[in-house]
């Protein structure tokens, strides 16, 4: 059985875990619903800033390029061209370049031009007379752009030589843009290529991405054209963004796997810009509001506890001693009491258990002085009726009588009476044991009075061990089985009977047996012969019922006496009663 404590232990504990727990899943709600979301609306909204940047850059260049295509130097260029001779050509191309080195400073990103004809030659401004460029426009940057049909775009980002003063190559981003002629509008005349130092969008991208874990531009066509370096390093990162980026058509925010993809377009140019937030990046920077929320939520469950263990104890130390002093109390110690100084209702509690328990012992020994003065007052009634000394008296005058006429029979069956009847009347000696001795002189007695009434009826054999004759008995033990046997089991026999009484002593009990050869008992009415009442007809000096003498034995000794009776029909009967080893010297 589980104690109050530890039942009242475990449901403050169970109360702290849910508390916590709901705590923990408040805190993950909270987590997920706001905190998420509002972190990710603030990478929103830089990168709404950052594509603003980028798009008012590009249309800046933009811009720029269509200016330069529209003016008098490149649309004369384009158009009579191919219509002059070598020298004005020459001179032409030499015109236009310089026209553009010109307005080169106007657009800090622009590091060269080039110009190209329709199925004609190809003009760079580093190096006027090189085919460098030419071959370079077989690259898949510039093939990607002539099959997307674009009017203008910018490419994805290639290497090729700054300068021709210098073999050094760098990362370059280049606008094409369509010439027209302005007069006749639907007719291309050409396209020039602006190369834009590709540093100059790195840096902005560089800064605008400094809280994302992934960052990538991609241009109309779908074309890399720039990447977050940290993000390169992880080879299989990119192609699952792109992977999901193009499946992915409108913008916004979308959930990943490990995370959320946030994709942002360009008004202008439909240009995206694709971010990445892995989930762990998001735990990392709300970490502060979520180890917040823990220390909230373990230190309101530390103090559930601090503050509900002293209460706990205040109630269940003063219910322990009570319930302590009532095992004791049921266990027959009537003199427990508690002391509880609570000041409140266990205080009461504890002193009505003391009142009880008072009250208790005092109803106690009322009810036993009741019960001995009862007795008393039985026995003497009992007495006065009997009037001993007047029977005394007749008696013996009885006696005297038989020996003037010299009758001895009469003498022996009346001192037998005499003895016996002594013995029944006795209040000076009210001991419950006997020795063994004078429980077999008074047997004697019985014996000798029953056999003048069953003469030649019945033989007594006696077998009584030395030592078990100062053994204490209860008084009249013995009596009731001899008075059975004769009763019961000889003289319905009608025939001769042996009655044999035994005593022996072990080493701590001491062993009495009656048998008879008499008719005996069916075994069906053994278990109701230990219940039978007294009965009052029977014409015994002083019966007692054997069910009352097996009360008294089991009154004096409890478990330690034991008896039992055996029997078979036509052969007998045996009672057999182990009681403790008790010397008369030791009392």
């Amino acid at each position: 059985m589980k104690s109050l404590r530890s039942i009242i232990l475990q449901r403050i504990v169970i109360v702290a875990i849910i508390s916590f727990v709901l705590s923990a899943a408040f805190t993950y709600y909270y987590y997920q619903t706001i905190l998420v979301k509002q972190m990710i609306h603030e990478d929103e909204t830089k990168l709404s800033q950052t594509v603003r940047q980028l798009e008012y850059m590009s249309d800046d260049i933009a811009k720029f390029s269509f200016s330069l295509i529209i003016s008098d130097q490149l649309q004369a260029f384009y158009k009579t061209y191919n219509q002059l001779d070598t020298f004005g050509q020459f001179a032409m191309i030499a015109d236009t370049l310089d026209f553009l080195d010109d307005n080169k400073g106007l657009r800090k990103e622009v590091t060269s031009f080039a110009l190209l004809l329709p199925g004609g030659p190809v003009f760079w401004s580093e190096a006027r007379n090189d085919q460098y460029f030419s071959k370079h426009l077989k690259e898949p940057w510039y093939q990607n752009h002539a099959r997307s049909g674009q009017q203008y775009a910018f490419t994805e980002p290639h290497d090729m030589i700054i300068s021709n003063n210098t073999t050094e190559k760098g990362k370059t981003i280049s606008f094409i843009v369509t010439v027209k002629d302005i007069e006749q509008p639907g007719r291309t005349i050409g396209e020039l290529i602006l190369n834009l130092d590709y540093e100059s969008f790195a840096s902005l991208l560089d800064f605008g991405s400094e809280d994302f874990e992934g960052f990538i531009w991609l241009n109309e066509a779908g074309y890399l054209l720039y990447e977050k370096e940290s993000f390169a390093e992880d080879a299989s990162l990119t192609p699952a963004l792109l992977a999901a980026a193009a499946g992915q058509q409108q913008e916004g925010t979308s959930h990943i796997h490990g995370g959320y993809m946030l994709i942002d377009r360009f008004e202008s140019n439909n240009w995206k810009l694709v971010t990445f937030l892995s989930e762990a990046s998001l735990i990392e920077r709300g970490k502060i509001v979520l180890y917040l929320l823990g220390v909230f939520s373990l230190t309101s469950t530390t103090l559930i506890l601090l503050l509900m263990m002293p209460a706990i104890f205040r109630i269940t130390r003063p219910i322990m001693r009570l319930y302590h002093a009532m095992n004791a109390v049921s266990s027959g110690n009537l003199q427990t009491s508690v002391s509880i100084k609570t000041g409140d209702e266990l205080e009461k509690l504890g002193q009505g258990f003391n009142r009880m328990t008072h009250q208790l012992k005092t109803h106690l020994e009322e009810s036993i002085q009741y019960e001995k003065d009862k007795r008393e007052l039985e026995l003497e009634l009992l007495l006065s009726q009997l009037n001993p000394h007047f029977v005394y008296n007749t008696l013996n005058a009885v006696i005297y009588m038989a020996q003037k006429q010299g009758n001895d029979d009469i003498v022996r069956m009346v001192g037998s009476f005499i003895r016996i009847l002594q013995d029944a009347v006795k209040l000076g000696d009210s001991q419950s044991l006997n020795p063994l001795r004078e429980e077999i002189a008074l047997l004697r007695d019985y014996i000798a009075i029953q056999s003048y009434r069953y003469i030649d009826m019945f033989e007594v054999v006696w077998d009584i061990e030395d030592e078990a004759y100062d053994c204490l008995v209860p008084r009249n033990l013995i009596q009731p089985f001899v008075e059975n046997a004769i009763f019961h089991g000889i003289v319905p026999k009608e025939a001769n009977g042996k009655i044999l009484i035994s005593a022996a002593v072990s080493k701590s009990k001491l062993t009495i047996e009656i048998i008879d050869d008499g008719i005996g008992i069916e075994e069906k009415l053994l278990g109701d012969i230990w219940d039978k009442k007294e009965n009052k007809k029977n014409s015994g000096l002083r019966h007692i019922g054997m069910s009352h003498t097996r009360k008294r034995v089991e009154h004096l000794f409890g478990k330690q006496a034991s008896m039992r009776m055996d029997s078979r029909p036509g052969e007998g009967t045996a009672v057999i009663v182990e009681l403790p080893k008790l010397l008369a010297s030791t009392e």
